[in-house]
């Protein structure tokens, strides 16, 4: 992910400026971004990694672009130096790409590029890796058992290196990743060659089987009930043959999910692996470990207690276009993914870290417990909402902001922050643009309606939500989560 540029801020050919679409800061302007993490004293990435030297801002010039900052590299400090924004790096609070795994194009790469390094480590090394083990010549012998694709199309380790991220490779993330998954399973892939696919023909039989079984099994869950939530793996291990289709002819979720726990290897007794569905999380700079996730026992399957809310990170309502919906065992974070569109949930301080839940399945999940959700937009009068059949966002044209200010007030806590006047309130949200109108009105009407029921009901919504996010349903399949 490179540092931000002159279109990162302005529309093209325009000095029109650009709101981040997600992001701790999303609705904000970059420029804006850029002063409130000085203003919140959050660090800046200086260089195009992640990995790369962190400062602290203390102003910023905006005389002309680029414009300059002023940093110390001590909070507290006097200025030492100033840097242009272009030298900033595009980090998740400015909205550059999913912090953990880049953005889509990112994700191709990184997830093809993960094939290559643990074939090489099963098939080719057949021991852990190490830096030198990881050559051009013996990634062209591993490739023999990858089949990596992104839309039909082979991804090759050429193209990876050529276009791929480069903080994965910096971090040595690749071969670190490979050694985790080899020192849990090379004992238990007994047969050889191990198989490495993303995007194959033989991963799309595993989702055509899953598809056949909705039609036939009915559940109680949201109908947008996606692939990665009843599997998230992102590559698939397995010493079948590439043509196979494993899980083809099963009929229901029962047999589909206990077809994947046996051939992982998961059963009773049990020492040996065909088939794995692994999801890849980047590495933090060391460590690092695998957990498992929907097992037979089903150790993730906690109830879920909801503790608070904030507004954004800071908990300033004005600063963020999100909401923070905090539990005992992790937070999702409330907010749109897409400017004025796409409003839903993220998962946040958990092993399922970056799971989401989509707009429509949240308020799926509380119409299911509290018969009242947040289709409907805004309460009546008296405080009422009535149910309706089909889900729909609150567009940022429709917002009502007198209703909206009313949500404002009567979530806000006087104890915490200055509750401004109605005025001041519609100035700040139209300043903030309809980004922001649209994530945080969508945040209020959801966050009335939850906080509406009692403690029972709240924590039944919550546990739905995170199970929801994380991969974690009644109906969900076993899996391992590389981070």
């Amino acid at each position: 992910m490179p540092s931000l540029n002159r279109g990162d801020f302005f529309e093209s050919g325009t000095t029109t400026e650009k709101s981040a679409t997600q992001g701790d800061y999303a609705g904000q302007t970059r420029t804006q971004i850029v002063e409130s993490k000085i203003k919140d004293k959050k660090p800046f990435i200086i260089g195009e990694t992640e990995s790369a030297p962190k400062v602290y801002g203390i102003s910023l010039d905006k005389t002309k672009f680029p414009y300059i900052l002023t940093y110390t590299k001590k909070l507290g400090n006097d200025a030492e130096g100033t840097y242009p924004v272009t030298k900033i790096f595009k980090d998740k609070e400015f909205g550059g790409g999913a912090g953990s795994g880049g953005g889509a194009d990112d994700t191709k790469y990184t997830e093809s590029c993960q094939c290559y390094f643990v074939s090489l480590a099963f098939n080719v090394i057949k021991s852990r890796l190490e830096k030198s083990h990881c050559t051009p010549e013996n990634i062209a012998m591993a490739a023999e058992f990858v089949d990596a694709r992104h839309k039909g199309k082979p991804i090759t380790y050429t193209e990876i290196v050529d276009k791929g991220p480069e903080s994965w490779v910096n971090e040595d993330t690749y071969r670190r990743t490979a050694n985790i998954i080899y020192d849990a399973y090379s004992k238990k892939f007994v047969d050889r060659p191990v198989y490495c696919h993303r995007g194959s023909k033989f991963m799309d039989a595993i989702y055509d089987a899953k598809k056949s079984v909705m039609k036939t099994d009915t559940f109680s869950a949201p109908g947008s009930f996606s692939h990665d939530k009843w599997n998230p793996g992102d590559i698939w291990l397995s010493t079948l043959d590439m043509k196979d289709k494993p899980l083809a002819g099963t009929k229901t979720w029962a047999e589909i999910n206990q077809k994947v726990l046996e051939l992982a290897g998961e059963l009773d007794k049990q020492k040996t692996t065909s088939l794995l569905g692994v999801s890849l999380k980047k590495l933090q700079p060391d460590g690092g470990g695998i957990d498992k996730y929907n097992t037979a026992k089903r150790k993730h399957n906690v109830v879920v207690k909801y503790k608070d809310f904030t507004f954004g990170k800071t908990g300033k309502f004005f600063n963020s276009a999100d909401i923070y919906f905090n539990f005992d065992v992790a937070n999702v974070q409330l907010r749109s993914f897409n400017t004025t569109s796409s409003w839903q949930g993220e998962i946040k301080g958990l092993a399922a870290a970056g799971g989401k839940i989509g707009g429509g399945n949240l308020n799926y999940y509380l119409e299911k417990h509290a018969i009242n959700g947040i289709s409907i937009g805004y309460p009546d009068d008296k405080g009422k909402y009535s149910k309706i059949d089909r889900w729909k966002e609150t567009s940022s044209d429709k917002v009502d902001l007198i209703k909206m200010y009313s949500l404002y007030v009567s979530l806000s806590d006087p104890r915490k922050q200055e509750i401004v006047p109605l005025d001041e309130f519609v100035k700040q949200v139209k300043l903030k643009g309809n980004g922001f109108k649209f994530s945080k009105n969508m945040c209020l009407m959801f966050m009335a309606a939850f906080l509406s029921q009692t403690p029972d009901v709240r924590n039944k919504i919550a546990t739905e939500v995170v199970r929801y996010a994380a991969s974690n349903t009644d109906i969900s399949s076993f899996f391992i989560k590389v981070s």
